[in-house]
């Protein structure tokens, strides 16, 4: 596969869903038993924690919170294999994508596969966008960080902008974490990368 062939096959992937992005007004509030949940991985007994999700999984099959949530567990407890296997396989059943898409990439990172968490995290920016439903911070916080690495300045802080209005806290990565972006420098993914935050600035973020 040529260089460029590579370079608009990764800019098609971080520009077009993989499924359609469904508006979906239900919040905590629709699985009261997420708080049992939380309880249990407060209290670090993350495997009771997970056992209880995935049994409430089986009762609400469409309900992404609580697939996130395993997933999220999952990466804070540094298992990014299986934190991506929990997102990917609730993708295709949830109407509402965003925020496993944001975990995938989180999971990915955290193995250094930098390109594809980058697509993951493009592709929930998107989603966001199209449904207007603007709740997780992480992927406009990485993608802002990557075009600052990059010299996308003015991209970046349209990111930076966004992040700020989801999380309030303003939260920034660290010096480790802005490194690992710091990879696709000089990469065959520099110019690609740069053109798809250029795309989501001009079409979704200037909405």
């Amino acid at each position: 596969m040529g260089h460029n062939d590579k370079a608009e096959r990764f800019i098609k992937m971080c520009t077009s869903l993989p499924f359609e992005e469904t508006k979906d007004d239900r919040d905590e509030s629709s699985v009261p038993e997420l708080l049992h949940v939380a309880e249990l991985r407060d209290a670090g007994n993350t495997q009771d924690a997970i056992e209880y999700a995935n049994s409430l999984m089986k009762m609400y099959p469409d309900n992404d919170l609580i697939p996130f949530m395993v997933a999220y567990i999952y990466y804070q407890k540094q298992f990014p294999r299986e934190a991506m296997q929990t997102a990917v396989a609730a993708i295709p059943k949830c109407p509402r994508k965003y925020r496993l898409y944001s975990v995938a990439g989180l999971a990915e990172f955290d193995q250094g596969h930098v390109p594809e968490a980058v697509v993951w995290w493009c592709r929930s920016v998107v989603a966001q966008c199209t449904v207007m439903d603007f709740q997780e911070h992480d992927p406009f916080l990485y993608l802002a960080h990557g075009g600052e690495v990059l010299g996308a300045k003015r991209e970046a802080t349209a990111f930076f902008t966004m992040t700020d209005s989801i999380d309030p806290k303003r939260p920034r990565l660290d010096l480790e974490e802005v490194e690992k972006l710091s990879s696709m420098k000089g990469s065959w993914t520099q110019e690609p990368f740069t053109k798809v935050l250029r795309h989501i600035e001009e079409n979704y973020l200037h909405g």
